[in-house]
């Protein structure tokens, strides 16, 4: 065991007389530097591309083939329903199929005159909407009735991590280097 650590300590370098580094130094400090340079570069093109997340979801509608027909129907009335103390506008819509009546209460979109919708064949009382309400984008609100800020993009932390992982890489890489073939 003590001819061991006195070859080491009499060694040319830092990696001792046996080992792989003493072989290998060279071809790690190499690999290293070139993967650090990597990184780094790639931290650049990060830097460059602003904030990112990875989003997990699929948002993006999924449309299936229900076998609903397109039609129109009418506005029959308004009303006001109360649940836990909130109050919720509602809208009577009016379908005629056939020379049937049908109709169904739904929340009030803010739409007007004829609205298009799209019914089941098979059972025509079951029809839903597909208008869309021109509703203006109002601010976002508090309890106190006070406009919310819009959220700010968050730090990039990626580009830190692959900044500080290039770095890293890139020192040890060059430590290799001088190690293997300037300390004799």
């Amino acid at each position: 065991m003590y001819s061991v650590y006195c070859a080491a300590l009499n060694a040319s370098n830092a990696f001792g007389a046996s080992g792989v580094l003493d072989k290998y130094g060279g071809v790690f400090g190499r690999v290293f530097v070139i993967f650090g340079v990597i990184m780094l570069l790639f931290s650049i093109k990060v830097k460059k591309m602003g904030s990112f997340y990875l989003e997990m979801e699929n948002h993006d509608p999924v449309i299936k083939e229900t076998g609903y027909l397109p039609a129109k129907a009418r506005i029959g009335g308004r009303r006001e329903s109360e649940i836990a103390g909130k109050t919720f506008p509602e809208v009577q819509l009016i379908f005629e199929h056939d020379g049937e009546t049908y109709e169904k209460w739904t929340p009030d979109l803010g739409l007007d005159g004829e609205i298009s919708i799209e019914y089941d064949p098979k059972d025509p009382s079951a029809f839903y909407i597909t208008d869309e309400a021109d509703v203006e984008q109002k601010p976002d609100t508090d309890e106190d009735g006070r406009e919310q800020e819009e959220l700010k993009d968050p730090p990039n932390k990626a580009f830190i991590a692959m900044l500080v992982f290039g770095i890293v890489l890139t020192a040890l890489g060059c430590g290799f280097l001088y190690d293997f073939y300037y300390i004799k």
